[in-house]
């Protein structure tokens, strides 16, 4: 920003007007509300249109192609905070139809094998800094592109076309440090649970941690493309090809391969200035989670002791909640994190995951005459539902979030005999830091090693079935803590007795 406007280095039109757009979301002026909940700023609106215009022009004539795709990422994620589903459809679109013919898909981002065309395709990388740019692009373009798909739509680009080695540190790239391209890209074999040092960010975490959950959109897109029937809670998704290893690497083998400084590092920082926040880092702990219940949501049954699926989800929805009551503990504004923490496209994303599961596990206990662990699981569910209220002070997504979630709990509004369900547990004025819960409802007790202080919050797999005796309970590979009574699935699930 220090060149003349009229210097080669000086950013693009289309990225300035880009970055206004997005940035009006931290001042915004002049905002209409319409009736389906997206807003209108006046001033986001003019640069979104003035962006626009360079796309369009750039469509027809492919003049600064690689700018106006860069523009147009910083676009689509002011659209995506705002909710605006069918243009972050169609420019996730745009991005990687733009990508492919530039070979930012190719190690090195560039390649001259089949370059017959005529025309289109970048020259190569003129510096490491030009090289790291493109590579940095090519991942934020395929990471949109998995976030937009998570509701069950194929990919725009297969995993298997993604030969562009992952990019270098954040503090690599801004130093211009000359340091060799990284050794990974997702061909390598180990590239989900080994993490060399020297290449390894909060970042780079969060890229492996999106691209894993695509995984799992791939696993049911293609697994449901010509099935007879929709999967369901009588089958043992063990069975599937290709379930077993999947599930280990998601709910297991990610996380506990993190680095001890990432491990136990949840994004939230102490410093001496005041709390601070890594949104990376705190999206790398539960987006985990998230795919974790995306895979195993349609094969939960409560009824069923020894049923994997469903401690899975137990323990993912827990483990979100768990990060958003150490979040909810500090002073921090949750409406600056990513918008993938709330956001449901045609299928369920971590708070509203979360609150999801932990509405089938309301039902249950409902259904079982459990009325002290169903009010425990009614003030998660109000938890989860204001920090959706809150983060929609700032963006849609999360007022719609909380207005779908308030469908889903129809049936079990109708069934409690809890005379106030939607007040369990919510704070004593909206939106409180200092008093989260309402002391009266859901007690809370010290925690361990300064960690954020949890509502009691008894397990539902101590006691999910009466009478049943518990003495052949097994703590599950990779879910400490959990006595939920099931088989060890470290074996071959064919070996099991599980319902078909």
């Amino acid at each position: 920003m220090r060149l003349s406007p009229r210097d080669p280095g000086f950013p693009h039109s289309a990225i300035l007007h880009a970055i206004c757009a997005s940035a009006s979301r931290w001042s915004p002026q002049n905002i209409v509300t319409l009736p389906d909940g997206t807003r209108r700023d006046q001033f986001a609106e003019f640069h979104a249109s003035k962006t626009r215009q360079y796309i369009d022009r750039t469509m027809a004539s492919g003049e600064d192609i690689f700018s106006v795709m860069q523009a147009c990422i910083l676009l689509s994620w002011y659209f995506y905070q705002e909710g605006r589903w069918v243009e972050v459809w169609i420019f996730a679109a745009f991005q990687t139809r733009v990508a492919i013919p530039l070979r930012l898909n190719y190690p090195g981002t560039f390649s001259t094998h089949g370059n017959n065309s005529p025309g289109a395709y970048l020259a190569p990388p003129k510096d490491l800094r030009d090289l790291e740019s493109r590579r940095r692009t090519w991942w934020m373009t395929i990471m949109f592109d998995r976030i937009a798909s998570v509701g069950g739509w194929i990919h725009a680009v297969d995993e298997r076309d993604l030969g562009t080695e992952l990019p270098l540190r954040n503090e690599d790239f801004e130093a211009e440090a000359p340091v060799p391209s990284n050794p990974q890209d997702l061909s390598s074999p180990d590239v989900f649970t080994r993490h060399p040092p020297q290449y390894t960010d909060s970042f780079l975490l969060l890229i492996k941690a999106v691209m894993l959950f695509g995984r799992v959109t791939d696993f049911n897109v293609r697994g449901n493309l010509r099935a007879p029937t929709a999967p369901s809670k009588n089958q043992n998704p063990f069975f599937l090809p290709g379930f077993e290893p999947l599930d280990k690497l998601v709910a297991q083998e990610f996380l506990e391969s993190l680095p001890q400084i990432f491990k136990n590092n949840t994004g939230v920082i102490d410093a001496a200035d005041g709390t601070a926040l890594d949104t990376d880092m705190y999206m790398v702990h539960i987006v985990p989670h998230a795919a974790t219940i995306t895979l195993h949501n349609p094969y939960i049954d409560f009824t069923d002791p020894q049923n994997v699926s469903t401690a899975r989800c137990v323990h993912s929805a827990r483990s979100i909640l768990s990060a958003y009551y150490a979040l909810s503990a500090t002073s921090l504004d949750i409406t600056r994190l990513h918008p993938f923490v709330t956001t449901y496209l045609s299928f369920k994303i971590c708070w509203y995951l979360a609150a999801v599961v932990q509405v089938q596990l309301c039902k249950y206990f409902i259904e079982i005459n459990d009325s002290d662990r169903e009010s425990t699981v009614w003030g998660e569910i109000n938890v989860l539902r204001f920090a959706m209220m809150e983060y929609g002070q700032r963006s849609p997504i999360g007022t719609r979030q909380e207005r779908l979630l308030q469908g889903l709990m129809r049936e079990i509004v109708r069934m409690t005999a809890q005379k106030q369900p939607l007040e369990v547990g919510v704070p004593l004025y909206p939106f409180s830091h200092s008093s989260l819960f309402r002391k009266d409802e859901i007690p809370r007790v010290p925690a361990e090693d300064g960690a954020a202080l949890l509502p009691i919050s008894p397990s539902f797999e101590d006691q999910s079935v009466p009478n049943r005796s518990s003495n052949n309970s097994v703590s599950p590979s990779g879910m400490p803590g959990v006595g939920w009574p099931r088989r060890d699935i470290s074996g071959s699930p064919a070996n099991t007795n599980f319902a078909m």
